[in-house]
């Protein structure tokens, strides 16, 4: 009897909750009756390069090239926000999709509220005072 109450938990466990598995970001309304992602739109994402989470990685260079390529398409009836957070997850990778998919569903719902949470957590405000005491405290080495 203890080996099958021990089975349903772990079958429990082991079932996914599909209202748990919907993005973070909420689905935008989109009015265009014929909207569909094309492929050149992941092509240029490609080419720009994805965001890992890595240290090394520049986020605001990642947001300013995210935004060339998702602001380079003007598509009737789509709100430019709206085409962001839908374009936003493919520019990710690795940590950084980790990241995103780690919110709740349907709790980012407008592109600034995603990119402030983007750079809070890419470029925490300590990493910015360690930048700025490099600058501030530089000094000349030897030759």
């Amino acid at each position: 009897m203890i080996a099958f109450d021990r089975t349903i938990a772990i079958r429990a466990y082991a079932v996914p909750m599909f209202n748990e598995l919907n993005p973070g970001i909420a689905r935008p309304q989109i009015q265009a009756a014929n909207f569909e992602m094309k492929p050149v739109m992941f092509q240029m994402l490609q080419t720009v390069g994805q965001f890992h989470g890595l240290s090394s990685e520049d986020p605001h260079l990642h947001l300013k090239s995210f935004l060339g390529v998702s602001d380079s398409f003007v598509i009737q009836g789509v709100p430019r926000d709206a085409l962001r957070l839908t374009l936003f997850p493919y520019s990710l990778r690795d940590g950084a999709k980790s990241w995103l998919n780690s919110f709740a569903p349907g709790s980012i719902r407008a592109w600034d509220e995603l990119a402030e949470n983007f750079l809070s957590k890419y470029f925490p405000p300590n990493r910015n005072a360690k930048l700025r005491s490099e600058i501030v405290g530089f000094r000349q080495l030897e030759d």
